[in-house]
C-alpha cells in the first residue's frame, strides 16, 4: 500500500523536502543536483564500508593480542597444568586467531573493489590497490602464510598447533637473576599443515618447521594497515567532495527552514510517484566513518611493537 505522500503531486521535478508528512518548505534543485546527491550518498556509504572492514580486522587482531596478554598475566599466579586447561587455552587462542585470519583475508580480498566505489576513476583505483596487495603478498612470507591459512581454517583444521611458555629470567651485569619475564608463544607446525593436501604447496615449501603465529599476525596486520592508509589517500578527495555536496544542500535547505535540516530527502517527482523513496541527506553515518578513521590510526610497523608491564625506572 502506497503512503499518502506518494499521492501528492509536487510542483517541481527535482526538489528537497523533509521526508515526513506535514507542511515543510520545498526547495527546487535540478537534475544534475539530484544525480550528484545520489552519487555522493553512494560514495559515503562505500567509504563507511571500507572503514568498517578495517575496523573488524583490527578489532579481531586486538582481541587476539588481549587474549595473549590476559593468559600471560594469569600464568604469573596460576601454574596448574592439566589437559582440560591445555585444551581450553588452545581453543581460546584458535578462536581468536581464526577470527582475525578470516576478517583479514576478507579485507585484503575486497578492499580494491570497495575503494573503487568511492572514486570516479574506478578502474585506476582498483588497479592501484590490487598492485599494492600483490606487492605485500610477493614480499612478505607472513602475509602469504596468513592468506593460505584462511582456506586451511575454513576447510581443514586449526591454526594453532603448539602453545609454549618461553618464560625467562633477566640477569644483571653480575649475572644475578633480576626479573622473571612471562610470555606465551603460539605456533603452527609445518607437518600438521602438510596433512592438508589443499594447503598451498608454494607457501608450505617456504615455511620453517615451527611457525610463529604471533609474529605472523602482527606482520599481516601491519600490511593491512599500510593498505588501508593508501586506500584512504586514494579516495580522500572524492569522499571530501561527496560530503561537501551533502553539506551544501543541507545548509541551503536549513536557510529556508529556520535552521532545521533534519531528515531532508532529495526527490524526483517521477520516481516518487512510482513508489521510489527519496535519497536521504544524512551525515550521521559519515560522522561514524570519520571517527573510525581518527580512532584507527596507522600501525604499519606493528611487528616492531610490543606491550610491556615492566616497572618503569624512577
Amino acid at each position: 500500500m502506497k503512503s499518502t505522500e506518494n499521492k501528492v503531486k509536487f510542483k517541481y521535478e527535482y526538489f528537497l523536502k523533509i521526508a515526513a508528512l506535514g507542511q515543510f518548505p520545498i526547495v527546487e534543485i535540478n537534475k544534475n543536483d539530484y544525480t550528484n546527491i545520489a552519487h555522493a550518498r553512494e560514495t559515503l556509504t562505500a567509504a563507511l564500508n571500507i572503514e568498517e572492514s578495517y575496523d573488524l580486522a583490527l578489532g579481531n587482531f586486538l582481541d587476539l593480542e588481549k587474549e595473549l596478554l590476559m593468559l600471560t598475566v594469569e600464568k604469573v599466579v596460576d601454574h596448574r597444568f592439566d589437559y582440560h586447561r591445555a585444551y581450553d587455552l588452545n581453543s581460546s587462542l584458535n578462536r581468536r586467531i581464526v577470527n582475525f585470519i578470516l576478517s583479514g583475508k576478507n579485507y585484503t580480498e575486497l578492499i580494491a573493489s570497495k575503494a573503487s566505489k568511492c572514486a570516479r576513476d574506478e578502474a585506476e583505483i582498483e588497479s592501484a590497490l590490487k598492485k599494492l596487495t600483490n606487492k605485500h603478498y610477493d614480499e612478505n612470507l607472513d602475509y602469504r602464510l596468513m592468506e593460505a591459512l584462511r582456506n586451511h581454517v575454513s576447510h581443514s583444521g586449526v591454526a594453532v598447533h603448539l602453545v609454549d611458555n618461553p618464560d625467562r629470567w633477566t640477569v644483571d651485569e653480575n649475572k644475578q637473576a633480576q626479573h622473571l619475564v612471562f610470555n606465551i608463544g603460539i605456533y603452527a607446525l609445518k607437518a600438521r599443515l602438510a596433512e592438508n593436501s589443499g594447503f598451498k604447496k608454494s607457501v608450505l615449501n617456504e615455511l620453517p618447521e615451527k611457525i610463529d603465529l604471533k609474529k605472523a599476525a602482527r606482520s599481516y596486520m601491519g600490511a593491512i594497515s599500510n593498505i588501508q592508509d593508501e586506500a584512504r589517500k586514494l579516495v580522500k578527495t572524492t569522499i571530501n567532495a561527496a560530503r561537501a555536496t551533502i553539506t551544501g544542500h543541507l545548509e541551503k535547505y536549513a536557510a529556508l527552514n529556520d535552521g532545521n535540516s533534519f531528515a531532508v530527502g532529495a526527490y524526483s517527482s517521477t520516481l516518487h510517484e512510482a513508489g521510489a523513496k527519496p535519497i536521504m541527506l544524512l551525515l550521521e553515518w559519515d560522522d561514524v566513518r570519520i571517527e573510525l578513521e581518527r580512532k584507527n590510526q596507522s600501525i604499519s610497523n606493528v611487528e616492531k611493537r610490543y606491550v610491556s608491564s615492566a616497572i618503569c625506572p624512577s
